[in-house]
């Protein structure tokens, strides 16, 4: 099982690769940096907290006991 810590590791890993993912592929489109930077910034942060609690819920659920 995760620890809260090891999870927000992950957590903050994948926002940094998904920012500069989005940065990316924003400013190729727009051509403009600070618009990339903008987005980037908002729709990581925001993905970044559901991240978090998404994993956090995960590891409430028990898995079921297979009968096979």
């Amino acid at each position: 099982m995760d620890s809260k810590k090891r999870t927000l590791s992950k957590t903050i890993s994948w926002y940094v690769f998904h920012n500069c993912m989005m940065f990316t592929i924003t400013y190729l489109l727009t051509k403009s940096w600070e618009l990339g930077l903008t987005i980037a910034l908002l729709q990581t942060l925001g993905e970044a907290v559901l991240y978090y609690i998404h994993e956090r819920i995960w590891l409430r659920i028990k898995p079921k006991k297979s009968g096979i």
